[in-house]
């Protein structure tokens, strides 16, 4: 247990003085949308619970915008029979996890193709930071992949292009998905995503580095991770480890979002460009610009290499690390001594993690539907599916392998994080719009003097435009 006396956060209540506006309180005029007047004074004023607008949400975590429940979707079960014609080549195109992912799905279609004769799988296995513009060419040129491997699916599902979910894969693998990821991939009353993998984050930091600054323990709050952020820095490593560059940077984005208050919606509304989302765009300008605690560049900075190599290679006192990290520091044989704790929140903002969700799905091909059924459910007989978890160090989203991996060293301390997830609105059609520019934008509200409302209000066009609002 934490034994570090908090200091206590006493919301500001009334008119913004000009140092709040300066922070990104919701006073208006250019101070509250621009880092430019951003000083140390400013940006502690951010960590003393300064109001900058009511939270976003007040919602259950994950409720906002994450369209019908699942009780609503479609009911159809059972495997297609063959159509006429069929094809029996499937096509399979999937994000790379780690080293070995193409690895394993090679073996996997191998071992599919043995107990199928006839049947062929062709595996395409992109990396993350070329997997959406990749995809995007293969939908625009209508080269559509049987079987897509993606952490987000509304937007596809909105123009028609893929298969419900349930009309692919059998009662028993359809029954045994945990219900929140279930609802988690469902459009408009239909379920179109398969949940493939969940992760959760958490806050990663080098004991032996802590050590060496004087740091007892982890920090709970904003405030004091910048405190210990500014002593890692004075003991010669970089204090904390901010990844804004494309890779998954909506990742990072929500972590900071939601432990300030902010969230992307309000309600049925989008509210990327809150004022207590700008405060906390402006808060991560001052941890580079001002406190200087990050690593040169966080805004053109990706999150593997960039921020969990370093740490893993004891150069980071600090990051926001992920259930799957631990595989990727075994994979670079690292031996770093870390600990792991709840992530540091500001505003009194209650506990949470982040809980990402990838998905398979399958495209609307002629003929594929039986071929793809029997590769799907191939793949989530438990045996393979639980290879699949192990080998690319996620957590499941079956009951069954929650069940089988619940005392395993590797999945333990995450799992028991999964009740109080959050996740990103992926059954709403406009976020992936939204996503998109996110990776593309936010990185530049990281320069001196950004203009960090400008870059929210583009996120946020994209995402109403993509609605149709």
């Amino acid at each position: 247990m934490n034994t570090r006396r908090r200091a206590r956060l006493l919301p500001l209540i009334g008119a913004c003085t000009a140092v709040v506006a300066a922070a990104g309180c919701a006073a208006g005029g250019p101070s509250s949308s621009s880092a430019a007047a951003l000083d140390e004074a400013s940006c502690n004023q951010i960590t003393s619970g300064a109001s900058a607008g009511a939270p976003a949400s007040l919602g259950q975590p994950g409720s906002g915008g994450h369209g019908p429940q699942i009780e609503q979707a479609s009911l159809r079960t059972g495997t297609p029979k063959a159509a006429p014609g069929g094809t029996k080549t499937i096509n399979f195109v999937g994000g790379a996890y780690t080293g070995t992912t193409e690895a394993y799905w090679k073996d996997l279609a191998g071992k599919f193709q043995a107990a199928n004769p006839g049947y062929t799988v062709n595996v395409r296995i992109i990396d993350w930071n070329n997997i959406d513009q990749q995809v995007s060419t293969m939908i625009q040129t209508k080269q559509y992949p049987d079987v897509l491997n993606e952490n987000k699916f509304s937007g596809w599902a909105a123009n028609g292009l893929l298969q419900p979910a349930d009309s692919l894969v059998a009662p028993s693998v359809e029954n045994d998905f945990i219900p929140a990821f279930k609802q988690n991939s469902v459009y408009q009353g239909v379920q179109y995503g398969l949940p493939l993998i969940a992760s959760t984050r958490a806050l990663f930091y080098n004991k032996d580095i802590f050590a060496k600054a004087g740091i007892s323990s982890p920090p709970a709050t904003w405030a004091e991770l910048v405190a210990d952020a500014q002593k890692i820095k004075a003991a010669g490593h970089t204090g904390y480890g901010l990844p804004l560059g494309a890779e998954e940077n909506q990742g990072e984005w929500s972590m900071w979002m939601w432990s300030n208050g902010g969230d992307w919606k309000s309600g049925d509304q989008w509210a990327v460009d809150s004022p207590r989302n700008v405060q906390t765009l402006n808060f991560l300008n001052c941890l580079a610009n001002v406190y200087k605690v990050t690593q040169p560049n966080p805004g053109q900075t990706n999150r593997t290499d960039g921020v969990f190599r370093p740490f893993a290679n004891g150069q980071t006192g600090m990051i926001e690390g992920a259930s799957f990290a631990p595989s990727l520091f075994k994979q670079w044989n690292s031996t770093v001594d870390y600990g792991v704790a709840p992530i540091p929140v500001n505003n009194n903002t209650k506990q949470f993690t982040l809980g990402v969700q990838d998905y398979l799905m399958s495209f609307k091909n002629p003929g594929n539907s039986e071929a793809v059924s029997k590769f799907l459910n191939f793949f989530y007989q438990p045996d393979n599916y639980e290879r699949f978890l192990t080998s690319q160090g996620f957590l499941p989203t079956t009951q069954s392998a929650s069940t089988a991996l619940k005392d395993n060293p590797d999945f333990a301390p995450y799992v028991g994080l999964l009740p109080i997830a959050k996740f990103y609105p992926s059954s709403d059609p406009g976020f992936p719009k939204a996503q998109g520019t996110l990776e593309a934008q936010l990185g530049t509200a990281l320069t001196a003097g950004a203009d960090t409302k400008s870059v929210l209000d583009q996120i946020q066009a994209s995402a109403t435009q993509a609605n149709g609002s």
